[in-house]
C-alpha cells in the first residue's frame, strides 16, 4: 500500500527517486509535492496494484522511508475530495 508521506533523509540516490516521481507524475499516475527538502506527500491517482507494489519496492531499495508520523501542520491542504486533485490532468502543476 502506498502511504501518504515519505522521507528521503537516508536516500543516497535522491535524483533517481525524484526522476521516477516526475515520470509517474507526467504519466498522470501520481501527484506529489515536497513538504521540505527530504519529505514528500504523494497521492496515487492511477497506479495499478502492480505499479504500487513496484513503487513501494523502489522506495525500499532506495532507502525512501515511509513517514507515517509526519504531522503536516505547515498549512498545506490534505489530499481529499475538496483539493481538486481528482480533476488532475498531466498539464497541471502542483509544485
Amino acid at each position: 500500500m502506498l502511504n501518504k508521506y515519505y522521507s528521503m533523509d537516508e536516500c543516497y540516490q535522491k535524483n533517481i527517486v525524484h526522476d521516477r516521481l516526475e515520470e509517474l507524475h507526467t504519466e498522470g499516475l501520481i501527484v506529489f509535492e515536497f513538504i521540505d527538502s527530504d519529505i514528500f506527500k504523494i497521492k496515487d491517482i492511477g497506479l495499478s496494484e502492480k505499479q504500487i507494489k513496484e513503487l513501494v519496492q523502489f522506495f525500499d531499495n532506495n532507502d525512501v522511508i515511509d513517514y507515517q508520523d509526519f504531522d503536516d501542520d505547515d498549512g498545506l491542504d490534505d489530499y481529499d475530495d475538496d483539493d481538486g486533485l481528482d480533476d488532475y490532468t498531466p498539464s497541471d502543476n502542483y509544485f
